[in-house]
């Protein structure tokens, strides 16, 4: 930590140096668990003691910026980036710093603060379609705070800051990552800097789990303050990835079925990505499909280490509570990854390993509902700002993509019989991977009134791509159509949880909601509709 360098910077300063000492020692504990509200008294402590000196600019510059207070910190880190006699780690750290607090504070510009859970949690955005994401950020957060609190511990009542940016673009800016880092890896969202920073739905093509990365990245941030900054990537994200879907009811240790498609088709291939090829991020995969792979291993790793770390599991599969928080807890204490495992299952980390791993080949992935075990990779992420919406087409190959131009023209033309008929000479083709054809073949289906039938394809669509927010929407499309409205409520809720920008899913809602009697809901939807189509 930068904070070491104290023993040497203390030089020729008056006050005790075992005070500067603990001092330092302490704000480096704080910082290291991005806590400024630890941090601020200790650093008011070292700048009336040394006012002058370049360690306690850095100090108060990085305790400003993790607060969200980025004038005041840039003012502290010019005061480092541009000294000469600065130490000049010390002088490259406050630089990009200072680099984050510019760009960070450029890309808020025009946001509003926006509190929620009484003060509990501050969402950043600006003001138009991304406004609709509030109410639904409250309701995944409400949910997730406490089973968080429950398995992590309490981490005081500091208000947790959530931004919201526009464009992928964005979340390089404010994480010193670059824009193909991120498409790549479909990294969409980062817990960092005592923040959690969360890509819009608006800028994917058909949006994405953003509920569930909500409380995905709210798991890093009491990981970060629980154990501080040794907490391995690996572990980071296995519990971070455990957790996501806990506040709809999923027990943190099953696998969803993406997950257990991408450890089927990694045993085929018999190629696994390495816990040690996860650090220092997974953000620096090179593609999808390796991050998709990295997730579901730890997320089993994970679920395997708590099971086997003196953990009773209730019949659900769900960890009992307060041992992830235990096992983070030994980091905390300042235990390096070999003790901190060693404590907790009481196996030496390559033990460990190689159990977990036995386990991991050998573990049944199969689907009760696919006794043919039809492999498919998990759907690829699709942002507007790289060209995605040309890219999805392209996703099919060969005969498939012919007859699903030729169906889209007819589509286009009025021709919905004979788009049909295309539309299923594709399926037939065999030749897509994706939820595009049955979304293609299930509207025209729609608009020739026949939901039944529509519905029929639904089903095992959406067993197959159980994160493709068009197959809910046209599921709920055809419920309202069939008279359905608890149902189609049901799918349009699941569709908002991964893209709630579509104007039809709040128009069905509506007319759901009108069926049933539910005004005042009927009249909220309308509301969320309009906001939806303000910049449209």
């Amino acid at each position: 930590m930068l904070l070491r360098l104290f023993a040497w910077l203390l030089a020729g300063v008056t006050a005790p140096v075992p005070t500067l000492d603990v001092l330092s020692d302490q704000i480096a504990a704080c910082l290291g668990r991005e806590d400024p509200q630890c941090a601020e008294p200790l650093v008011a402590d070292m700048q009336r003691q040394m006012a002058d000196s370049v360690s306690a600019a850095y100090c108060r510059g990085v305790t400003d910026f993790l607060e969200g207070k980025f004038p005041e910190a840039r003012i502290s880190l010019q005061k480092i980036a541009g000294v000469a006699h600065a130490p000049a780690t010390l002088r490259e750290h406050a630089q990009q710093y200072l680099d984050l607090a510019i760009s960070t504070a450029e890309v808020l510009d025009g946001a509003k603060p926006h509190k929620l859970l009484g003060g509990r949690v501050t969402v950043w955005l600006r003001p138009g379609a991304d406004e609709v994401l509030l109410g639904y950020i409250e309701h995944v957060v409400s949910r997730t705070l406490p089973i968080l609190e429950q398995a992590f511990g309490a981490v005081g009542d500091e208000p947790i800051a959530i931004h919201v940016y526009p464009r992928s673009e964005d979340l390089g800016r404010v994480s010193g990552l670059t824009v193909d880092q991120i498409r790549n890896s479909g990294t969409i969202a980062l817990c960092k800097y005592n923040r959690v920073m969360l890509t819009s739905p608006q800028d994917l093509v058909f949006g994405y789990a953003w509920a569930d990365t909500v409380a995905h990245e709210l798991t890093h941030w009491f990981i970060i303050k629980r154990g501080g900054p040794g907490v391995p990537v690996w572990l980071h994200e296995g519990l971070a990835r455990s957790y996501e879907g806990v506040w709809r009811g999923r027990a943190a240790a099953l696998l969803d079925r993406s997950e257990r498609q991408a450890l089927l088709l990694a045993r085929g291939k018999k190629k696994f990505i390495t816990l040690a090829r996860m650090s220092p991020s997974m953000a620096l995969l090179p593609t999808q499909e390796d991050t998709q792979l990295a997730f579901a291993e730890v997320h089993h790793a994970v679920g395997w280490l708590l099971a086997h770390g003196g953990v009773q599991e209730s019949r659900a599969g769900r960890a009992s509570d307060g041992q992830a928080g235990r096992l983070v807890s030994y980091f905390g204490q300042g235990l390096d990854e070999s003790a901190a495992l060693q404590k907790f299952s009481g196996l030496a980390p390559a033990q460990f390993a190689a159990d977990w791993k036995k386990d991991m080949l050998a573990v049944d992935l199969r689907e009760q509902n696919d006794p043919e075990q039809q492999l498919r990779h998990p759907e690829k992420l699709y942002f507007k700002s790289a060209g995605g919406t040309a890219a999805v087409l392209k996703s099919l190959g060969g005969d498939a993509r012919k007859f699903a131009e030729l169906g889209d023209r007819l589509a286009v033309a009025h021709r919905p019989l004979a788009a049909v008929i295309e539309y299923r000479k594709a399926m037939a083709a065999g030749q897509s991977d994706g939820p595009l054809l049955p979304t293609r073949l299930v509207r025209v289906l729609l608009d020739l009134q026949k939901p039944d039938e529509a519905l029929e394809y639904l089903k095992p669509a959406l067993e197959a791509w159980p994160e493709h927010a068009p197959l809910y929407i046209l599921a709920g499309r055809a419920q309202v159509a069939a008279g359905k409205f608890r149902e189609a409520l049901e799918s349009l809720e699941r569709a908002a949880w991964f893209n709630p920008f579509d104007p039809q899913l709040h128009e069905l809602a509506a007319q759901a909601h009108d069926a049933l009697g539910e005004a005042n809901d009927a009249a909220q939807a309308r509301a969320r509709q309009k906001l939806v189509t303000s910049g449209l």
